[in-house]
């Protein structure tokens, strides 16, 4: 019964998927044919330079990824600390949560750039032998520590989703406050956490683009580099490729969290079922 419930979900998002997809090309192609009356595209000329954006994108994929490592691992730890039994704990936690979030991305990443960055004399790592520059540093830290702020507040939401008798059975059991964390809690939290940190994920490479500012070779700065040195006629082009990269890396990823959403969602109503003796 549940395999085939969730075939008729996965048939039905692709149904609708493809009904969307279908009204959103005719909708666009409508829209290109009233652009092209009064605009020459150049394709032959701004496709010449798919090469720039392949290692764009690499640029972009690459940021993304250290950065979502690093919100998870930070926004476990502040996600805990907010749960802490410590009152001083929870209120620096707290406080981080609260002066982050009220901060647009783009003035953190300008003060950790142009200020922290002097200050701490921080302009280059090596790992590996694979030397990183500052720009590609810096915009890891500060999209990781942006993100964990958000990624937070839903890993604690995950784990006070947990009924609190599992802490205090596993406490009755010896375990530390920790212990029961890792063994007890957070294997039942997961199925609330991984949906909606997708979302974090998808904003994370959205957000990426902020970091052309600081001279990050990433998808948006690359199709900036290709317009600005000699003012080429076909900028639009050099944009409307970037956008399909863009929705090349994010549909997939709304996808995937929208299938994560339906099927963790589903198993986690079942146990919730048979742990009432449903």
């Amino acid at each position: 019964m549940q395999q085939e419930a969730w075939w008729g979900r996965s048939l039905q998002l692709c149904w609708r998927v493809s009904v969307v997809a279908v009204i959103l090309f005719v909708l666009g192609w409508f829209a290109y044919q009233g652009i092209a009356d009064s605009y020459e595209f150049h394709w032959d000329k701004a496709l010449r330079f798919a090469s720039r954006y392949h290692s764009g994108l690499v640029m972009t994929l690459q940021v993304s990824a250290v950065a979502a490592v690093g919100a998870t691992v930070l926004g476990l730890l502040i996600a805990l600390g907010r749960l802490s039994p410590w009152v001083l704990v929870r209120d620096l936690a707290g406080l981080y949560i609260h002066t982050i979030r009220n901060l647009p991305f783009i003035v953190v990443m300008l003060i950790f750039f142009f200020g922290l960055r002097k200050g701490v004399g921080l302009d280059s790592v090596t790992v590996f032998g694979h030397t990183f520059e500052a720009p590609f540093v810096w915009g890891s830290i500060t999209l990781a520590l942006y993100e964990a702020s958000y990624m937070a507040e839903i890993i604690r939401a995950g784990i006070q989703s947990v009924r609190s008798e599992q802490m205090e059975a596993a406490r009755s059991l010896g375990m530390t406050y920790l212990q029961a964390m890792r063994y007890v809690i957070l294997p039942q939290a997961i199925t609330v956490i991984i949906p909606p940190s997708t979302g974090i994920f998808i904003g994370m490479v959205k957000e990426s683009a902020l970091l052309s500012i600081i001279g990050l070779p990433e998808l948006t700065r690359t199709a900036v580099d290709l317009f600005a040195p000699v003012r080429r006629p076909y900028t639009f082009e050099f944009y409307l490729i970037l956008a399909g990269y863009y929705l090349m890396i994010v549909v997939p990823m709304s996808f995937l969290s929208q299938w994560l959403e339906g099927r963790l969602g589903s198993e986690s109503r079942l146990g919730e079922e048979a742990a009432r003796g449903i």
